[in-house]
């Protein structure tokens, strides 16, 4: 990641998703439970072991995952690029008085370096915003033991998320940034509670996939063929991917054993997102990718950045409004009247296509 690139991301999460992480520093108890649940299930150990094990956590952000794994009774050391989330990481520990973690400034795209090899590696829900991420993969496996374990969660393509944010990437632009900002409550006037889904539907996920400098997502026929390259066998379960469009998101979640030495990242394949656009489709998708592309040119050949953001701030909130519906036919439906309308010159078809109660979810 570049200079230019690390410092819009940091702004960007510093402005979004982090800006408050520790207006209160305690954890949410539901916070810690989930992961504390998540690790033992990913790692295969029970919460009560994991005081036997030395803990690699990697793009910590503000520390939270390491915190929970530090309460769990792991020796910890955990790193991040950002400086100013290092502040927050510290922060937590002494809120905590936790003396069994470590925050480190580090660039993961580097070979590692940050002390011996360790038992457990976590690399959870960033690796994907990696320039490259087969590189920092090689770099994570390189610092395990023999033995060791790496949890990976990252993007997982395929999903109603991605194929609305590879049409919103195709349009927009970095100097679009502060201005998507400026427009969120237009098109959220009443926020997004209303959405019953705080996790993916939030302020923080629209500049996450729309905006961040990379947005690399996978399969996990992509994540496997890596790892067997890399010396490492499948641990964890493989979920059943057949019906990915009915579902708004799902992440990719994975453990692995490293069982020998590692090869070079150039023979990788977990480098650039999934063309939504080119798998094989059902035919209400591919009739969505149709009018996508077409929208697409549309938007990429008008230099004003108000049209610009607008369309992608309505591909956000179809997206929104249909984020618990788990039919693709439904999903893709409402996509194709919104891309239709976006595409119509007249301006007809607005009132019949949004009414007021609906927009502002009065019933």
């Amino acid at each position: 990641m570049s200079i230019n690139d690390l410092s819009f991301t940091a702004q960007l999460y510093g402005e979004g998703q982090f800006k408050y992480s520790i207006d209160d520093p305690r954890l949410p108890e539901g916070f810690i439970t989930y992961h504390k649940k998540n690790f033992c299930t990913y790692f295969s150990i029970e919460e009560s072991h994991f005081k036997k094990y030395g803990v690699l956590d990697t793009g910590c952000g503000p520390g939270k995952h390491a915190i929970v794994l530090a309460l769990m009774g792991a020796n910890v050391t955990a790193c991040d690029l950002s400086k100013d989330n290092l502040i927050k990481a510290e922060a937590l520990k002494r809120f905590y008085g936790l003396n069994n973690i470590n925050f480190y400034q580090y660039d993961l795209m580097k070979p590692f370096t940050l002390g011996d090899s360790f038992d457990l590696v976590s690399a959870h829900n960033w690796m994907q915003h990696a320039e490259t991420p087969s590189l920092v993969f090689v770099n994570l496996i390189n610092s395990m033991k023999i033995g060791g374990k790496i949890y990976l969660s990252v993007y997982l393509a395929g999903t109603f998320r991605f194929f609305i944010t590879q049409i919103a990437r195709s349009i927009l632009k970095r100097g679009d940034y502060q201005l998507g900002r400026e427009m969120v409550k237009y098109f959220f006037p009443l926020g997004f509670k209303g959405f019953n889904n705080p996790d993916d539907i939030c302020m923080e996920n629209i500049f996450d996939d729309f905006f961040v400098p990379y947005c690399n997502t996978t399969t996990y026929e992509t994540v496997l063929s890596d790892a067997e390259k890399s010396g490492c066998k499948l641990l964890s379960n493989i979920p059943d991917s057949s019906l990915l469009h009915n579902e708004d998101n799902l992440p990719l979640r994975v453990t692995f054993e490293k069982v020998a030495n590692t090869v070079a990242h150039n023979s990788l394949d977990f480098n650039k997102p999934i063309d939504e656009f080119v798998s094989p489709k059902s035919r209400e998708i591919e009739i969505s990718i149709a009018l996508a592309s077409k929208a697409i040119e549309h938007f990429s050949h008008i230099d004003n950045p108000i049209m610009r953001v607008s369309f992608a701030m309505g591909l956000y909130r179809v997206r929104a409004e249909t984020c618990n519906i788990r039919d693709s036919k439904l999903k893709h439906d409402r996509l194709r009247q919104y891309l239709e309308l976006s595409l119509d010159p007249s301006s007809k078809a607005i009132s019949s296509f949004y009414d007021t109660q609906t927009l502002h979810g009065i019933s």
